[in-house]
């Protein structure tokens, strides 16, 4: 029977052109048996993005922008710049002698460092050294900014929960200022509120009930911020599992395979692929994966479901 038919039909349309809706006709519409994610998974090859992080370097000035960086955006959100769902991924280049200008901003960002020996981020006042593997954290509304102070370009990993915010509509920015010489003259007493060393995941890595060994950063044994939670996974062979919350995966070192949904991702370093909410995942090599995720807000919400086969 198409909507015409219905013997509600009259109503319907006299509902519907009085800015009112039946739930009656929509219910499955309102209320999805189950989560289903818009996007599918991506997979973007560092060997693909590097050439783009030199062209970059040369062609953009970073006295000109606020950040010289490459976000991956994902074509399911029609032009969006998204990654997957809540979360951005992304690579940020800078120059010897580079600095990136200091602001702040409701969003929580991270920088994991790839190729960024000589890197620092200044967050709220602490000097945080980028050495491989490393990673920092700029919580909402904290102060940061970057600089080279080595003598070869630099590439890291970015990721942030812009879009998160941005559907809320809670976005709120504050710009810095480039002369600002202060910024700059600051040490690292302190910074272990905000940098994680890479020696210290690897000691932490446990078995995981999907037969990898992981970590967890965490702060006072709970998510390192309230929106976002950061894992690093060594995988061999993992099982499958899926989870309400959406990740974006940085191939930190090693090869291996994914799959995700119905998709297979052959990685290598510094790749970086995506696994979309309540979408089936499972993983082999010899590598290790470090995972940003939503988790989080979905933990708070109580809203969180994960499930392993």
């Amino acid at each position: 029977m198409t909507k015409l038919e219905r013997p509600d039909a009259p109503l319907i349309a006299a509902l519907e052109k009085a800015r009112i809706h039946p739930l009656w006709d929509r219910y499955q519409r309102i209320t999805p048996m189950a989560p289903k994610a818009v996007d599918e998974p991506m997979h973007w090859r560092w060997g693909d993005i590097a050439p783009f992080t030199a062209r970059a370097a040369k062609e953009v000035g970073i006295e000109d922008v606020e950040r010289r960086a490459l976000i991956l955006a994902n074509p399911a959100f029609g032009g969006a710049t998204v990654t997957t769902q809540n979360l951005i991924g992304a690579f940020t280049v800078l120059e010897p002698g580079d600095r990136a200008v200091p602001h702040r901003h409701t969003a929580a960002a991270i920088r994991f460092a790839t190729r960024a020996e000589g890197a620092v981020t200044i967050v709220n006042g602490r000097r945080c050294e980028m050495h491989e593997g490393d990673l920092v954290l700029t919580p909402p509304m904290c102060w940061h900014g970057h600089i080279n102070e080595g003598k070869r370009r630099t590439v890291w990993f970015d990721a942030a929960n812009m879009p998160a915010i941005c559907n809320l509509d809670v976005s709120f920015f504050e710009p810095g200022k480039r002369q600002d010489e202060r910024f700059w003259e600051v040490g690292t007493e302190g910074s272990g509120e905000y940098r994680f060393a890479w020696q210290d995941a690897v000691r932490g890595l446990a078995p995981a009930p999907d037969g990898s060994l992981t970590y967890r950063y965490t702060k006072d044994g709970r998510s390192v911020m309230p929106t976002l939670d950061l894992f690093l996974k060594r995988v061999g062979k993992t099982r499958q599992a899926r989870s309400t919350c959406s990740a974006v995966c940085l191939v930190v070192s090693g090869e291996g395979r994914s799959k995700v949904g119905e998709r297979a991702f052959e990685w290598s370093q510094h790749d970086v692929f995506t696994i979309p909410h309540w979408t089936w995942a499972s993983h082999e090599g010899n590598g290790d994966l470090f995972m940003v995720t939503d988790r989080a807000i979905y933990e708070r919400l109580e809203l969180l479901r994960e499930e392993i086969r």
